[in-house]
């Protein structure tokens, strides 16, 4: 695991896309990192980096569940190590990530999860979340919104949980990856705006909570 080390009161777990922890993953960290957040940042193909989608689909797919979460784990224990109780910790990932993070964060001791167009399989799953979700879409992915509207929200409201969506026009999957073929600029300044403003309230709740103490 790489950790970015940061002295602000949010720590994060960042979960790389299908193609691995790659250079693209790294700078979403240090950018992290750059704003104050402590980050561990996983590696869930033990160093492998896909060399096309059929690599990585055969390495995502010899994932278990158990290995995945118990990856997850040990980075919320690298959080805690470095942070202790007073703090929130959440987990933010991309695509495949995102997916993985919103499922860490309803089977672990998560405060919070960051998801950008990210599946995960079991909806009713929320039911373990324990803080609030931010989710990123774009109106031109035909896979992620579709399941967002028609299966993750319903049981975001039947277990009564915190959501907050944000869908940006002309954007399709995967749009704050540069260099990628459906990478879109704006959308991806607006989101990592957002991402930010989000990270910066929950920090200032702890370090309200901390002045009230």
């Amino acid at each position: 695991m790489l950790v970015y080390e940061g002295k602000l009161n949010v720590g994060l777990v960042l979960v790389h896309e299908i193609m691995g922890r790659d250079a693209y993953t790294r700078s979403v960290a240090e950018s992290l990192s750059q704003e104050g957040y402590h980050v561990v940042c996983v590696d869930l193909y033990g160093g492998r980096l896909a060399k096309d989608m059929d690599e990585a689909r055969t390495i995502r797919d010899s994932l278990t569940d158990k290995e995945v979460l118990e990856t997850m784990k040990e980075a919320w224990h690298l959080l805690r190590e470095a942070y202790g109780s007073a703090s929130l910790t959440g987990t933010i990932g991309f695509c495949m990530g995102g997916g993985i993070a919103l499922k860490a964060a309803c089977d672990l001791n998560f405060d919070f999860c960051i998801d950008y167009y990210g599946m995960m399989k079991e909806t009713d799953e929320v039911s373990g979340l324990r803080g609030p979700l931010t989710l990123f879409l774009g109106t031109e992915d035909e896979k992620v919104t579709p399941w967002a509207f028609d299966t993750l929200l319903p049981a975001m409201k039947r277990h009564r949980k915190e959501i907050e969506v944000h869908m940006f026009p002309n954007a399709g999957h995967a749009f704050h990856r540069p260099e990628w073929k459906g990478h879109n600029p704006s959308a991806a300044r607006a989101a990592w705006s957002r991402t930010l403003e989000v990270l910066r309230a929950l920090n200032d709740e702890v370090k309200g909570l901390k002045e009230m103490a």
